[in-house]
């Protein structure tokens, strides 16, 4: 009896020995998030990887605290001794309830630190943190309502613009640039033959997406007319050469103040009437973003019916920029930093990359493998990659956000 309690404790101990490590991936309940992991500097972790790098979910090191051995021994009936064979299987048995067991403490303890960060969170009036999922919800309702948008108001054949020159057709693939990977017309038309009549449809949401995501989701001050990413090359009183200008020093505490910079200007004052500063800001901005963008190479992909259809188009763009504003500034207050990658980061097309996926039009299933290594054409929609976490640690990971939707060359 004492050498069977024995071997059954010996066994426990490798089990609790054996329990893999979890990722950032695990910290998120039912997330699918794609992880890499670094060797983190002191000065604040390594730069943001090229999507290139992100190809496996490398885990972090915090194996979960399995608890006591002894107390789950002593709760386990002891029964005589079996045959090495019985025994051996309810070694594994047990050692997977260990598993599981380790695995619902570290998913109690991600729980719990979210829970007192949103109580931190509501106590000071900030902004509550996001979950990848909440997020990755938001950004698929935008590039929803920005393809549906693009369809309804797009010519529905590629023969109705017949009428337009070579060189207005050329100057919307111009406008496209880092988008589409062809500035001549009739070469991008003798390359997606089968989709040719959905073209109209797909350029305007991929210009809509371009300008979208390269004007507000680019950098943080947007809202202040600072629509690059931030660079010191930006004049020396921006906030975008101040933020640029932290990071080098040091990247946690300069995503801090960035985070909790917005989050100030995004609340309004307290027992006052009057709304937030940025969020006046932030509707001005907009406004004239997409007033410019109808001014753009998009009014020749209009369908033109009347002028309540033209209202009504218009009207809807603005919300659709105003949305769109909105969702960027509560994603710039999250500690996490992110990126939007398009054709110069998807140039080939990999079905089971973890940051792009073929557009519905290639009726692609799974990872079917068939477009393996064919160039993009169009990007659809740019890949959304975050880096760190609401706890302003791990830069040096990322999770991917959305997903490119790409438009493929089959005929490569």
């Amino acid at each position: 009896m004492a050498q069977h309690t024995a071997d059954k404790k010996e066994h426990m101990e490798a089990g609790g020995k054996g329990q893999g490590p979890r990722s950032e991936q695990d910290s998120e309940s039912n997330a699918e998030h794609v992880t890499h992991r670094k060797n983190k500097s002191k000065s604040g972790g390594s730069p943001p990887m090229k999507p290139s790098q992100i190809m496996e979910e490398h885990p972090e090191h915090n194996p979960a605290d399995l608890g006591d051995s002894e107390v789950v021994h002593s709760s386990t009936k002891i029964e005589p001794a079996q045959n090495p064979r019985t025994r051996d299987g309810k070694v594994k048995q047990m050692e997977s309830h260990i598993v599981a067991l380790a695995r619902g403490i570290t998913e109690l303890d991600n729980d719990r630190k979210r829970l007192q960060a949103q109580v931190r969170s509501a106590r000071s009036g900030s902004w509550v943190t996001k979950s990848s999922r909440q997020i990755r919800e938001e950004l698929s309702s935008l590039e929803a309502a920005m393809r549906q948008w693009a369809e309804n108001y797009s010519v529905a054949e590629i023969r109705a613009l017949d009428s337009l020159s070579i060189e207005e057709k050329d100057a919307i693939l111009e406008r496209l640039d880092g988008y589409c990977a062809q500035v001549d017309w009739t070469t991008l038309i003798e390359k997606s033959p089968t989709m040719a009549d959905k073209i109209p449809a797909l350029l305007m949401q991929a210009l809509l997406a371009k300008d979208i995501f390269g004007s507000i989701f680019a950098n943080p001050f947007f809202a202040f007319g600072e629509s690059k990413e931030p660079s010191t090359a930006h004049s020396s009183q921006t906030l975008s050469y101040l933020y640029a200008s932290m990071l080098e020093v040091n990247k946690e505490e300069a995503h801090i103040w960035r985070s909790q910079t917005l989050r100030l200007l995004a609340t309004p004052p307290p027992n006052s009437v009057h709304n937030a500063p940025l969020r006046a800001k932030v509707e001005a901005i907009t406004s004239e973003l997409a007033i410019e963008f109808l001014a753009g190479p998009v009014r020749l992909l209009f369908r033109h019916r009347n002028d309540s259809w033209a209202i009504q188009r218009n009207q809807e763009l603005y919300q659709l920029y105003h949305t769109a504003g909105e969702l960027a500034i509560s994603l710039w207050t999250q500690r996490s930093f992110m990126r939007c990658y398009c054709m110069d980061e998807l140039p080939v097309f990999r079905a089971e990359h973890p940051v792009m996926s073929a557009h519905a039009l290639h009726r692609q299933h799974g990872n079917d493998a068939k477009l393996d290594g064919k160039n993009a054409l169009i990007i659809v929609h740019p890949a959304i990659v975050a880096f760190g976490n609401e706890y302003a640690e791990h830069y040096d990971l990322c999770k991917v956000w959305a997903k490119g939707i790409i438009i493929v060359d089959e005929h490569a």
